[in-house]
């Protein structure tokens, strides 16, 4: 969360001339839901259930930027079919550095309310995403490409992560 993912894809697909897909946005559509809706109707296990099911639609070797949600890659299927099925890269940002995007954000994320369900704001968001990527940064260091994101300009973030495809060849 808090990356720059749905910024950084379309500008890297574009640059490829490959398509889109923002996964939430595509489970939005297909439920017919927002993710907060989905997550307090039917909460994060039916989420998952979607997510799981959105991921594995995509088509063999399309030539497709897929946005994933933070979270996604924290099934080790999810890992795994990504890992065989594409080229994976982590966007790593400090917990400080995503916090501070996030708190300037005006996107509804489940994941970031407290017990009463109100937004969490300075310093329990800098924890609670501290807490987040620390359960989840071992499994986001397996990607294929590891680019470095704190204050650097999206123009940069795209051309590192084509370098870093071109390289891979």
């Amino acid at each position: 969360m808090g990356s720059g993912k749905s910024t950084v894809a379309p500008r890297l697909a574009r640059g490829l001339g490959y398509a889109r897909l923002d996964l939430d946005d595509a489970i939005s559509r297909h439920t017919g839901l927002s993710i907060p809706a989905l997550f307090e109707l039917y909460g994060e296990q039916r989420f998952r259930a979607e997510e799981n099911a959105m991921l594995r639609s995509l088509e063999k070797g399309a030539k497709t930027v897929v946005s994933l949600g933070g979270g996604t890659l924290v099934d080790p299927e999810n890992l795994r079919w990504c890992l065989e099925h594409g080229t994976l890269v982590y966007l790593r940002g400090t917990a400080g550095f995503l916090a501070s995007r996030l708190s300037s954000s005006r996107r509804d994320r489940p994941l970031l309310y407290d017990a009463d369900g109100r937004q969490l704001e300075a310093y329990a968001l800098r924890e609670r995403v501290a807490d987040l990527l620390g359960s989840r940064v071992h499994i986001y260091e397996q990607a294929h490409i590891i680019v470095d994101i704190d204050a650097i300009p999206v123009s940069q973030i795209v051309q590192k992560i084509r370098r870093a495809l071109d390289s891979a060849g």
